[in-house]
């Protein structure tokens, strides 16, 4: 990853032609329906703007309801978007033809370029961006599938049957770069599912799935975004995307693929290999203010929560039901996941009690029984009371069953109430019929919201409230030692051992152990006197980065007799274990007060630059990988909150009567950790601190180490 700043965002403005193009042109139609070109055109059945067919076979004719063209030259004007459906080696000059048109923008088929490998198809595709570029003339592709404009009816794709999609247009925006999985995303319109746009990245040769997903977000149709992401050249520019759609006050909704750590390198330190790649782009996603989903069958169904319901007016989670079974099994999954279930209050609890059998439940979840299904009123009564219950900020309501007669007219009897109260009603599909009536007639109803599994529905009201509590947060101010502690970084390549590591994270303002140096053991002796006892003795050693490997370390050490003879042991087994490293003696410290060891790194990620991590220390760190990762700098709020997320945290907040961490200490060293870190850009590949112990009196960084890059 480069330095210099990420590309910018294409224009929305500029996209308009070609991703809602008003005329189409296809070059390369044929007659039969099943190829590319005659598919295409196909899919423009219903498209009420102009579409032209290019191919001299067929200048003259009508294929598939259009007329078709020798040329693009011979089309009366400038179409917004043409459709290339040639070979790779007809596309250049298909390209240089739109340019001279002056057209929108194109879409390209083809493969056979950049994702073979091949050197020479690699430049091939570099000089065709370098062509679209200077032409001014977006590209779309190559190797993709195509976009739909479902508001145009406009199927610019390949795929089969657009005609099916007959979900009324809106809602949800999908952008994929893969474009199988675009289109498997762009088919749930044909179950009632409301889809306005659908754009697919392909080599993403031009425009990537952040450009075409900040057209979208422009749409005035589009309230959400689904987002299937594979990877970017430069990961930063998800943060624009982010930027964008905080701008646009709309939500995107995302899923990484290749959640994998076979990307992670492995690196000198721990956090090399704690800082995942799947860790690194979830970081990312969350800054840029995101919404994470983990499962594709999440994707949409999120979505479509955040497209329809409006902002949260309180936590609690309500639950109506005539089933008591599906009534528990909402609350396991709610409680789960820490959504709170308040029960009615005493108002609420006496319309209940009013209206449900003694063999119900009039509390929460509220277990209408059978019963409902013959008394309608009942059903009413106990809606009205649950959703005029301040403490409920949404309804779930589990659909255990699929009848033709009933479920289509309990989706209507719910859609009222939407509106009225302004909270969300989330709709648990329970039957194994899973496309039943009421299924597609809720999926197309905008007050409604559906979900397939109990688990993601509740997941998605986490992700829900995480989204609109989120506050924005001010970059930290630099440390005052900062300037300082960059001029003291090495050239490139240096490797920075514990002592050297931990003087310069102290420039930041990062407190460190007192220590010093010795070659021998007498001399260690007396430093050790110095100190106070009892004391820690550590192999000094520039190539050696685990001490505890090779026997370096000895804790704990009560006089200078158990000095001495640690210091023979490590010298000893240093030698045994790493017979050409060089030993310049060791490092003698006061034992650090007892507390909670943290492990702190830095490394620079190819895709996102500088990132920070905390996590559990010691040995335990890679073992547990209980870490928080994040984009650096972080401000102290924020490395407060990476603080919290971890599992471990209950071991600084007092667990099981300990003292309470200083939270707000290891919050300023984590800070201004990441400020070095992101200051020092590529001229840091890595750097850490294991342990860093936390306890009441504030924090102390034990031991250290820092790579530093070619930057």
């Amino acid at each position: 990853m480069s330095a210099a700043a990420p590309r910018p965002l294409a224009d929305p403005a500029a996209l308009r032609r070609l991703l809602s193009p008003r005329s189409v042109a296809v070059i390369g139609v044929s007659a039969e329906v099943t190829r590319f070109g005659g598919r295409t055109v196909s899919n423009l059945a219903q498209f009420a703007g102009a579409v032209w067919g290019v191919n001299p076979k067929y200048a003259g004719q009508e294929l598939h309801g259009r007329p078709c063209v020798a040329r693009l030259e011979d089309i009366p004007e400038s179409p917004d978007c043409v459709l290339i459906a040639l070979p790779r080696e007809g596309v250049m000059a298909a390209v240089e033809s739109c340019i001279a048109k002056q057209a929108g923008g194109v879409i390209v088929f083809a493969s056979g370029y950049g994702e073979t490998g091949l050197a020479e198809r690699i430049a091939e595709e570099e000089r065709l961006a370098a062509v679209c570029r200077a032409g001014t003339l977006p590209l779309v592709g190559v190797n993709c599938l195509g976009i739909v404009d479902h508001v145009l009816k406009a199927g610019v794709t390949f795929m089969p049957e657009y005609g099916r999609m007959t979900a009324p247009a809106g809602g949800v925006a999908i952008t994929s770069q893969s474009g199988a999985l675009g289109y498997a995303l762009m088919q749930a319109a044909e179950r009632g599912f409301s889809v306005c746009h659908m754009t697919t990245a392909g080599n993403a040769t031009d425009l990537d799935i952040c450009d075409l997903a900040a057209y979208q977000l422009s749409m005035p149709e589009c309230r959400a975004v689904a987002l299937a992401v594979e990877g970017l050249r430069d990961g930063r520019r998800i943060a624009l995307l982010g930027e964008a759609a905080r701008a646009a006050g709309k939500p995107v909704v995302v899923l990484k693929l290749g959640r994998g750590e076979a990307g992670a390198a492995a690196a000198v330190s721990h956090t090399g290999s704690l800082a995942g790649s799947a860790a690194a782009w979830s970081a990312a996603f969350k800054r840029a203010g995101m919404v994470e989903v983990e499962d594709f069958d999440a994707l949409l169904e999120t979505a479509s929560l955040f497209a329809k319901a409006p902002r949260p007016t309180a936590k609690g989670v309500a639950i109506v039901t005539p089933s008591g079974g599906a009534g528990i099994m909402a609350a396991d999954h709610a409680e789960f996941l820490d959504l709170p279930m308040p029960q009615p209050l005493p108002a609420t609890e006496a319309v209940l009690r009013s209206a449900i059998p003694d063999f119900g439940a009039p509390r929460n979840p509220c277990d209408l029984t059978a019963q409902v299904a013959a008394n309608p009123q009942m059903f009413d009564a106990c809606m009205e009371a649950m959703l005029s219950d301040p403490q409920y900020g949404c309804l779930v309501v589990p659909q255990v069953y699929s009848h033709f007669q009933t479920t289509v007219g309990r989706m209507e009897q719910l859609r009222p109430y939407a509106a009225k109260f302004g909270k969300p009603l989330i709709i648990a599909w329970i039957p194994e019929q899973l496309e039943g009536p009421g299924a597609c007639h809720a999926e197309s109803v905008p007050e409604l919201i559906l979900f397939r599994s109990m688990r993601r529905l509740m997941q998605g009201i986490r992700l829900w409230h995480e989204y609109h509590d989120r506050v924005e947060e001010a970059p930290p101010a630099p440390p005052a030692g900062l300037d300082a502690a960059l001029a003291a970084l090495p050239g490139k390549g240096a490797v920075l051992m514990e002592a050297e590591a931990k003087a310069l994270f102290a420039k930041v303002g990062v407190p460190v152990v007192e220590e010093r140096r010795a070659a021998s053991a007498e001399a260690a002796a007396d430093a050790a006197a110095g100190l106070g006892f009892p004391v820690v003795l550590k192999l000094d050693s520039p190539d050696i980065a685990h001490k505890t490997e090779v026997g370096g370390v000895k804790l704990n050490l009560a006089d200078a007799a158990a000095v001495r003879a640690a210091f023979a042991e490590i010298m000893e087994s240093a030698g045994r274990h790493a017979p050409e490293a060089r030993l310049d003696g060791v490092l003698i410290q006061r034992m650090a007060p007892r507390g909670v060891e943290l492990i702190l790194g830095a490394r620079r990620d190819p895709q996102f630059g500088p990132m920070v991590l905390v996590g559990t220390g010691g040995v335990q760190a890679e073992l547990w990988r209980d870490v928080a990762l994040d984009i650096a700098p972080v401000a102290p709020a924020r490395a407060e909150a990476m603080l919290r997320s971890l599992k471990g945290f209950a071991l600084l907040d007092g667990f099981r009567g300990a003292p309470k961490a200083d939270i707000v200490a290891v919050a300023r060293a984590v800070s201004a950790f990441s400020c070095l870190a992101a200051a020092a850009g590529e001229r840091l590949d890595e750097a850490e601190v294991n342990p860093l112990i936390a306890g009441p009196w504030g924090c102390l960084a034990v031991d250290g180490l820092v790579r530093c890059g070619n930057g």
